[in-house]
């Protein structure tokens, strides 16, 4: 783990973090309301590098309007925040029958009418990071690659988390907007969530300044549009995110709630 000081800061991560109960059964497809990327492509993207899955992720309102009236599917893994997506998922997957597991950021009535799909409500506080982090648990549990044991080790001794994430937060300028490498993209609805300005290299808009947080699998990409935002005089800084790539883009969500409510 990372060797730093004991925090003195009143503001902890560490108890903010809690390892949900949480399964992953055959899934077909992976479905996401609005602000909930974090935990969506962390699920994918595990699948993907931990597991040799590759599993369809879309939004709400893709498999709704246009996915699910056309392709067959029976089993969906979904993460809501709104009641309204949620109600409005649950009558799409019930109206054809589809097998579903829901993960409901915040307390909600609305209950399935058939036991083919499950709502599972949880504490809304700090929740795209706490399934982001439990995924990532589960995924890595049996253990049977390195990358799962580094990762698993890391998940199970957080005891300096609250060290990591205040020493990280003094590298980051307050005053200049985020630009998230491709590899950091799924952080970027929960740090809107926070007011922070942040755009992402596949946004268009030219920025006046930014730091650049990125991870070391992207870095070539990365230091390319270093290059090209000080050729046209922009103030640029970077900051480099040294953890697994499915786990970076957590760490930084962390970082940036710790400097907004510390």
């Amino acid at each position: 783990m990372f060797l730093l000081q004991q925090s003195e800061d009143s503001t902890s991560i560490r108890k903010l973090v809690k390892f949900l109960n949480i399964n992953f059964p055959q899934i077909d497809l992976i479905v996401y309301g609005r602000g909930l990327e974090l935990p969506s492509f962390t699920l994918a993207r595990a699948l993907s590098s931990l597991k040799n899955k590759i599993i369809s992720t879309l939004n709400i309102y893709d498999f709704l309007f246009i996915y699910n009236p056309y392709v067959e599917v029976s089993n969906v893994v979904a993460f809501t925040g709104d009641e309204n997506e949620l109600r409005e998922l649950l009558d799409g997957l019930e109206s054809l029958r589809v097998r579903g597991s829901i993960y409901h950021c915040g307390v909600t009535d609305i209950k399935p009418r058939y036991n083919l799909i499950s709502i599972n409500s949880l504490d809304k506080t700090f929740c795209e990071i706490n399934l982001s982090l439990s995924i990532l648990k589960v995924l890595s549990n049996n253990k049977n690659t390195e990358r799962e044991k580094r990762i698993l080790d890391q998940l199970n001794d957080l005891s300096d988390l609250d060290d990591y994430v205040k020493n990280y937060a003094k590298v980051f300028n307050p005053d200049l907007p985020i630009l998230l490498s491709p590899v950091m993209l799924p952080a970027k609805s929960f740090l809107e969530s926070l007011g922070i300005n942040v755009s992402s290299y596949f946004d268009t808009k030219i920025l006046d300044g930014a730091q650049i947080v990125y991870t070391g699998v992207d870095m070539y990409i990365t230091r390319r549009m270093i290059f090209s935002l000080k050729s046209k005089g922009k103030k640029v800084t970077d900051v480099l995110i040294d953890v697994d790539p499915l786990l970076a883009p957590i760490y930084l969500s962390m970082i940036m709630f710790y400097l907004k409510k510390k």
